[in-house]
């Protein structure tokens, strides 16, 4: 009987600590607005990005322990408590994770990703069978705790797995298959330097390349191709 109430008893405590370490990392996220705007619709007051984004939002980018979304820390947050004396003084303390520097192995990036991380990540990492494993684990928990570097890791490895995944069966590296069944076999900036000539010719004043990269830059690689067939480029050189 005892040993049963203790058992719950030690359960009911972590389950209320982990909702402790959930609600900070909720409750101290920055906001991220992910408003669909369509056209007639009026825009906030705020300035207009000149570069695309390289990775897509996280929802929970903490504002609180920043040094979280520079490295893997498994959603562990500085602690602080209260330490009273005999002469009923009470001093504030602080108590940081445990937090070391290391090297891990992506097998997908096929190189070693240079970073901090908690023991307590090092452990989950080892449990799930390395660091891809721990990034492409989907469930909520794993999202909300794996912080805004592990974030865009995981994108970059599934950025990785899918050109691998198109390139199959290729003799070259395929970067993008676009709707009309056109296998795209560069990236975004020699796309941008191929439309960059047709743009120049095309207005009426020759077009800076800063000025061109300031408008052009934000579009999808779909709209860059739309603008190449628009202008009849020869995707012989650039598709399989």
């Amino acid at each position: 009987m005892n040993t049963f109430s203790g058992a719950a008893r030690q359960f009911s405590t972590s389950a209320a600590t982990l909702r402790d370490s959930m609600f900070k990392i909720t409750r101290y996220a920055k906001p991220q607005s992910h408003t669909v705007y369509k056209e007639g619709d009026k825009l906030p007051d705020s300035l207009i990005p000149r570069y695309k984004k390289l990775y897509p939002e996280y929802d929970y980018e903490t504002m609180f322990f920043k040094r979280q979304n520079r490295g893997l820390f498994a959603g562990l947050q500085r602690r602080t408590h209260k330490r009273e004396s005999e002469s009923k003084v009470k001093t504030l303390k602080s108590q940081l994770p445990n937090i070391v520097k290391t090297k891990l192995w992506s097998e997908t990036l096929n190189r070693r990703i240079a970073t901090k991380a908690t023991t307590t990540a090092l452990r989950t990492i080892t449990k799930d069978g390395g660091l891809d494993n721990y990034l492409l684990k989907s469930s909520p928990m794993r999202i909300k705790t794996m912080g805004l570097k592990g974030w865009k890791l995981r994108y970059d490895i599934l950025k990785k797995k899918e050109i691998e995944l198109n390139s199959e069966g290729s003799d070259k590296t395929v970067y993008h298959i676009l709707d009309s069944g056109k296998k795209i076999t560069v990236g975004r900036k020699k796309l941008l330097e191929t439309l960059y000539p047709y743009v120049y010719k095309d207005s009426y004043t020759p077009t800076p390349w800063k000025y061109f990269i300031k408008t052009h830059t934000v579009l999808t690689t779909e709209e860059l191709v739309q603008k190449l067939e628009a202008y009849g480029h020869d995707f012989a050189d650039i598709t399989v």
